[in-house]
Order: structure tokens, then sequence, then C-alpha cells
């Protein structure tokens, strides 16, 4: 067999009821192919006289499994510790070679075969896993094998217990763990942009500390777009919070785009799934026992005096063996102000622990992310004209201060709001809080079923937390302040798969679950600015008693089942369906079907792999949610969504992926999906005259009333390549998305029109990433590019409103009103695009030590995304040490 082609490889166990292992003890969801390895005796004569512990005999059915859990289960089985490099051994292979009785040693040269690795002991209970003197000597062991390809690699996204990409009807991106740390990726916007086709994240601002989707798949909401998003199978309270990540703990990152996997996690899936699964490594395998990681460089800024100090430690622990294993990272980062008055600080700690069973894999997971940012105004806005308002104040402070004044008790208490500190200047300081506990057990029964428990809780605390993106054009003059809240989510999911028949010939996956999940959120609401309506239709300003602090409940419940048919590994058919009852205010209907159908055929070309595959899904989100609650309403104002109808989008993708091996890798997806229903907060204007019915200054302001904008076409292309030779490695994405408006619905009073293109959502975004490995030095270099939308000129807009807000409409006042509905198309305006480039840099030193080196917006750009007001840091230069001890 040629060394460095994936293989299957067989092991054996102690006893047949070790069997019951999981495929992926690291995942909360574990695959098993039992069908696909056909046990196969060694003969004597081809096994050598193993010293101990290598005699140590184990014995097992086939399994199929990744090579990093078949070295945990022999580690397991034949009670010895394993150590090796992770950086020499590719951990993620396909390996199953069968065998029915044998030693320790034949079982490692089997599952080793093809790694240029083989077993060496080092003491009475350790074998280190070296290289071989003669790698063909991995060869020595019969065995059956079949090239996998990358088409094997295992999953637990978008299937109920696991499975191979091979099967999967659509498109599902995966990043790989390694490469994110290689590269020190440590945002979402990161992470995603040019990464993930049809995916594209604002850059992030660190003073804006929830997320901005541009697009998933074009438009899925207005201010709330975002996947449904997991953390080792527990979904996260509010996704717009996760904006960080630690690369040291991620395994890998899955991505479903589009509805299709609604019908196994239910509502909130409308645009795509994201699985986080996190690592579960012992102090075993040549890792070291503690890495620390520190960096400390400077940004520069444009509008800062100087360089801007900005920092990033990490210090990671891990113990245990493969039976038994825990771990702990902390990692701290800081940014100085790179606008006068912006400073950032993040806390990230992470906790995992992991036990491994004759049949069970248990495993526990805790996670806490921290972060505090002083919100200073826009230095672009600081500069716009008085116009007279009141003498020395910027047009900044005059929407400061209507946005935020106290109700007036006359013309004296009216003056004094303007002139005295707003809550916007006194509540600079933004903090968020985000935690998440939980554990999944997984226990396989017989060589059949596979059980699967997943339970946890995730929540939120925000306090002085601005949502970007509304009209206002600026973070802390933002109308829809959520002053104080927070929000609680406990997720419980249980799931069982049986498998039929044989892979190579015939085979059945069935799956069925039910999953509950039940959300607390308390607010007090001081932020809400929803404007009310009474029975004749006329707005009106929020009552105080609207404002008053307090506590909802809604609960979503789900019962799924999916099949999974397939014909000699080539034909995949895929069918589910899960109904799912909502809870909460809602005129729509409170039960719902989600459905899913796919396809995909398979066949080998030669050396090559092509794959053409085809899937629809539906998928649901309610008016009322946690994070439109946290964005929008502070979490009161239930009036405003009780008329909505829940948000929708269907629809369908095909693709065809062509792959050469781990080598070279082509994939095509079109899309076409219609949302509908979409909620927008639609600016209108609200007197609050002596005689009027809300509090605050006299004249008009702007409110917001939550209307559906009715049905909108989501259409076009992702292109992903990725090409590997030798030490050089390539990836390159590029996606083409049309968001239009089809419909618009009755009693819709926003600036959209039929036909109009989606604000915000880019055109195209393209996407770069070239990486040059050795066993000494790594370079790594991105490049991120969106281009073409259609966005506010928000400069222009602050102009207009700070000429009227607050302006007297009394008897022979001019009473000039703000710009509403049709008359904020004049402020429209495209934007040509944003290009980023980030390169980094680990050079090895000796040991477990490296020197790291990185860049970040190389072409210093700090405006123009996703609009002409946000400012993002400039070039960012770093330089750091790593160290394991």
């Amino acid at each position: 067999m040629t060394a460095g082609v994936p293989v299957r490889a067989a092991f054996l166990h102690r006893s047949r009821a070790a069997a019951a292992l999981l495929a992926l003890a690291a995942a909360p969801r574990v695959t098993h192919a039992l069908d696909a390895c056909t046990p196969r005796a060694v003969a004597d004569s081809a096994r050598p006289a193993w010293p101990a512990p290598l005699d140590r005999v184990v014995a097992a059915p086939a399994e199929e499994l990744t090579l990093r859990a078949a070295l945990d289960r022999l580690s397991v089985a034949g009670r010895v510790r394993l150590s090796y490099s992770p950086d020499l051994l590719p951990l993620e292979r396909r390996v199953c070679v069968a065998s029915d009785r044998g030693t320790l040693g034949d079982a490692l040269v089997a599952v080793l075969a093809g790694t240029g690795a083989a077993p060496v002991v080092a003491g009475p209970d350790q074998i280190v896993l070296a290289p071989a003197r003669n790698a063909a000597a991995n060869d020595a062991v019969p065995m059956l094998a079949r090239s996998t390809g990358r088409l094997q690699r295992v999953v637990v996204t978008g299937t109920a217990s696991g499975g191979t990409e091979r099967a999967s009807p659509y498109g599902l991106a995966v990043l790989d763990g390694r490469t994110v740390e290689r590269e020190s990726v440590q945002s979402m916007a990161q992470l995603f942009d040019g990464a993930v086709p049809g995916v594209w994240m604002w850059a992030q601002s660190p003073t804006s500390l929830l997320a901005r989707y541009g697009s998933v798949r074009g438009a899925s909401s207005f201010g709330v777009s975002t996947p449904k998003v997991y953390i080792d199978g527990i979904e996260v309270a509010n996704p717009l919070l996760l904006t960080q990540i630690d690369p040291a703990r991620v395994q890998r990152i899955e991505v479903i785009r589009g509805p299709q996997g609604a019908a196994l996690y239910g509502a909130d899936a409308i645009s795509g799934v994201v699985q986080i699964v996190t690592r579960h490594e012992s102090a075993g395998g040549g890792a070291p026992r503690a890495q620390l990681r520190g960096s400390a460089g400077t940004s520069t800024s444009a509008f800062a005096d100087g360089g801007v100090l900005t920092q990033d430690h990490s210090l990671v622990l891990r113990t245990g063996s493969a039976a038994r294993s825990a771990s702990l990272g902390v990692t701290l980062s800081t940014l100085g102000a790179y606008v006068p008055g912006a400073r950032a600080q993040q806390l990230l700690a992470h906790g995992s622990a992991r036990r491994v069973g004759a049949r069970s894999v248990v495993t526990g997971t805790a996670r806490l992310y921290a972060t505090e940012a002083d919100a200073p105004a826009s230095p672009l806005l600081a500069g716009i004209g008085t116009g007279g308002f009141v003498p020395g104040s910027s047009a900044l402070g005059r929407l400061r201060a209507v946005a935020y004044a106290a109700p007036d008790s006359g013309p004296r208490a009216r003056q004094d709001s303007l002139l005295q500190p707003t809550l916007a200047d006194s509540a600079g300081r933004q903090r968020a809080r985000q935690y998440t506990f939980g554990g999944s057990a997984t226990l396989q029964s017989s060589a059949r079923w596979t059980h699967t428990l997943i339970g946890g809780i995730d929540g939120y605390r925000l306090a002085g937390v601005a949502a970007d993106g509304m009209l206002v054009p600026s973070a802390t003059d933002s109308a829809l302040r959520a002053a104080r809240g927070g929000a609680d989510r406990v997720t419980l999911r249980a799931s069982s798969t049986a498998r039929f028949g044989a892979p190579e010939s015939r085979a059945f996956v069935l799956s069925a679950g039910l999953e509950h999940s039940t959300a607390r959120e308390t607010s007090n609401g001081a932020g809400t600015r929803l404007a009310t309506r009474d029975d004749r239709g006329t707005f009106g300003a929020p009552p105080v008693a609207q404002l008053a602090s307090g506590t909802t409940w809604w609960s979503n419940t789900g019962a799924l089942a999916q099949g999974q048919l397939s014909w000699r590994e080539s034909l995949f058919l895929s069918g589910g369906a899960r109904v799912e009852h909502v809870s909460g205010p809602s005129s729509g209907a409170q039960v719902a079907l989600l459905p899913m159908l796919g396809a995909s055929w398979v066949r080998e070309l030669g050396p090559w792999t092509a794959k053409l595959r085809g899937a629809y899904g539906r998928g649901i989100r309610p008016a009322r949610t946690v994070v439109r609650g946290a964005t929008w309403t502070g979490g009161r104002v239930q009036g405003a969504l009780t008329a909505l109808e829940p948000e929708e989008q269907a629809g369908t993708e095909v693709g065809v992926d062509l792959l050469l091996g781990s080598r070279l890798g082509l994939r095509a997806t079109r899309f076409d999906q219609r949302a509908s229903g979409l909620v927008q907060p639609v600016a209108i204007v609200v007197d609050s005259t002596p005689g009027g019915r809300g509090p605050g200054m006299r004249g008009p302001r702007i409110a917001y009333d939550l209307q559906n904008v009715g049905a909108i076409d989501n259409r076009g292309w992702e292109l992903q390549a990725t090409s590997a030779a030798g030490p050089l490695s390539v990836a390159a994405t590029l996606s083409l998305v049309s968001s239009r408006v089809d419909r618009l619905a009755n009693g819709y009073r926003g600036d959209l029109r039929a036909g109009d293109r989606i604000l915000e959502v880019p055109a195209r975004s393209v996407g770069l990433t070239a990486a040059w490995t050795t066993r000494r030095w790594t370079i790594a270099s991105t490049l991120s590019r969106a281009d073409d939308w259609i966005n506010y000129d928000r400069l222009a807009l602050a102009e207009a409103m700070a000429a009227t807000l607050g302006t007297d409409p009394a008897p022979g006042g001019t009473g000039a009103r703000p710009p509403v509905g049709p008359q904020l198309r004049g402020f429209w305006r495209s934007y040509d695009g944003s290009t980023r480039i980030g390169a980094r840099a680990t050079v090895g030193l000796w040991g477990s030590n490296a020197v790291t080196f990185g860049v970040e917006n190389l072409l210093n750009r700090q405006l123009g995304e996703p609009d002409n007001v946000t400012v993002v840091p400039g070039r960012t230069l770093s330089l750091g040490l790593r160290t394991g001890f």
C-alpha cells in the first residue's frame, strides 16, 4: 500500500462489548459504520513477536473511526499510554481494518498504515508512536483497505447521530481547528469571511458587541440575521453575542447554509446552522500539559495620536489519559483607544472533560465570555454642524439629548435636558456576559442502536449594549438601547439511531429524536423605543408602564425523524421532518412542519471523485425571539410582536463536487430560496408635545414599528476551490448573491419597494487563503472582499435628523419632520467594496517553543464597511511567543 494514502484499518479490543464505543468521542454526536468493515483475520505468520506491553491481546468487531478515536480506543483496550505528535499523524483520517483477534502491536500497525509511524515501547505501560525506519513496514499486515478521501470525513451537523460528507445532500463547510489555531483566527468575521461561501460578516468594531451578518445566502431578517449556533450540541441563546473564539479550543466548525438544517434543528434555523465542536484532548499524545501564548502589538488609527496598544494572552492546561481527560483554557485580550474614548477588553474561559467507557462516551463543556467596551461617539458625526440649535453642541449631542431625554415638566426642564449629561453620555460603558454549561452522553446499546443525550444551559447578561445598524447612525445614539437585561435558554435533546444492512450493498439509517428548549428573558426595558398603536392605527410613544422591568418565558418543542437509504455507497436518498411547537405571542400558527428532502450521487472516476447533490428545506423563526428581544425591544412591548407573522424561508440547493483525493477540490452550489414575513423595524415619527401621548421633549422624534416586509427572493452561486501540494495549501471562495423584494405585505410602511435590493447584502464576496507549512515554520495569508451593496448614507442622514429632531411643532413653529418611509430612499447610496488582508507566521525555536508574527488590516482601511460612519481599527502588528511545558 502506498504511504500517505487514506486507508481504513481495524483495531482489536479486549472484549466484544467494547465495540460499542463511539466513532467520534470528542463530538456531541457520534458516527458508526460497523457494517462497512468486514472482519478479516491476520495470518499468524504475518505477526511479529511483540515485546510487552505490545503483546497484550485485544479483540473487537470491525468499526470505522477516525485515527484519533482509534488510538484512544486502543489505549483503553490495552491499558497503555500512547504518546505521539498530532502534527505528524492524520488524526482526522477515517480508518477501518478488520481482524478477528490479535495483539495490541498488530492493531497499532494496522491503524498506522500509511502514516510513516510505528509503535515503540518506552516503558511498562508507555508506547511512543515514532517515525518508522522503514515506512513500508507499516503495510506488512494484510488489511481491507479503501481510499476514503475527504468525502469520508465525519461530521456531526446535519445528521441526527453523525455521518460522513459523502452522504450529505447539501453543501457543508467544515473548518478544521488545527488550521484555525495555526492561522491564529480569533474573530468570527475572520473565520467566516472568504472561507465559508455564502456567509459574510461585517468587520467587527471592538465597541460593537453584537455581530452583524451582511449575508447568510442573502437576507434572513433585518438587524438580527444569524444562523442558529450550537457549542458542543448546546444551543446558544443569543448567537449575535458570539463574536470571538479561542482558536486553541476549537476542534472544528461545521456550517450549513440555508433552511435545510431546520428539519433537525427547528425554529431559528431559517438561514443555517453553525456547530462549534471543542477539543477534548488529554495530556498524552505528545501534547504539552500546559501551553502558554502571549502577544502584544500596536494598531494604527487616523483618529488617534500614536500607536494603540493591543494584547492577547492565553493559557491552556490539559490532564488525563485517552480514557479520562480534562482541560481548561483562559484567554485575555485588550485594545486601546483606536478612536477617542474607545477601549475594549475581553476574557474567554473554557473547560472540558471526557470519559471513555466500554459502551459509552460522556463529555462535559463549560464556557464563559466577558467583554467590556467604551462606546464613544463616532468621530465622523462630531463634525456635523450645530445649526444654532444649542450653542457649542454638536449634532451628535442633539441626537443624544432627543433620544434619551427624560419626561419634562416645562420649557426649563427641556432646556436642562439638553445641557445635562444624558443616558448615552453616562452609560458609555457596554458590558456583556455569556456562558455555556452542559454535556453529552452517547451509548451504543448494540451493534445496531446508538443513543445520544445532550443537555445544557446557555445565557447572557447585557448592560448598555447598543443596537447597531438602526436608523440613528451611531451606537451611542441608538434609540433602542438594551439598557440592562439577559436571558437563559435550557436545551435538552435525545435521539436514537438504528443502522440496517451493509453500506457496500444496501443500507438504511433511521433516526428519531425529541428536543425541548425553554428560554427566560429579563429586562428593565429602559431602552424600549417601539411605538404603540391605538385602535385607529395612530402611533404614539410607549407609556411609562411599558418601560418597567419584567420577565417573559417561551419554549420550543420538536419531534423529528430522519431516514437515509444508500445503495453501494454511491446513491444516497435522505428525507426527514420535524414537527415544531413554538410558544409565545404570535397570530400565526404555533405548530409547524419543517421538512427536508435530499439526494446525492457519488461516482469514482479514476483518481477523481464526483458528487452530485440536491436538497429542499423549510424553516421558521417566530416573531418573538431572544435575539430580537435583546436587540430591539429590551424584552418588553409584547404587543408590538403579537400581530406579526413568523419569519419563514424555504428553497432548494443543487451542487457538484469534484475531488482529487485530498490534493484538489472543486465545489459549486446553486441556491434558490424565498424568505417571507421577515420582520423590519420601520422608522416612524412620533410627536412628543404637551398634549401628546409619549414622554420626552416637545417635537417629533424617531420611533420604530415592527412590520412584516413581504416576500424576498434569495438566489445565487457559491464556488469553492481547495488545493494542497506538499507544504503549500490554497483555498478560494466566490459568492454571488441576489436578494430582492418580490412583493410587499399589506400595511408595510417602510422604504422598500418591490424589485428593490435588500440593504447591506453584498452582491459579491470573495476569499483567498494561502499557507506554507513545514515542521519548523508556517506562513499564512488571507484576503477577503465584499463589494456592491446598498446602504444608507449615514452622514447625510445624521445631518437631516439633527436638523429636525427636537424642533417645536407648536402653533407658529416650522415643525420640520425627520425623513421616514419613502423619504429614506433619498439617503440610499451604493458602496463599492471593502478588502481585508491579513498575514500570520509561526517560527519554531526548540521543543514546544515558537515565535509568532501577525498583521491585520494590512491596507489600513478603517471606513467603508458596512456604512460611512462605522470605524474599525487600522493596521495592527503583533509579536508573540508560544511555549509548552
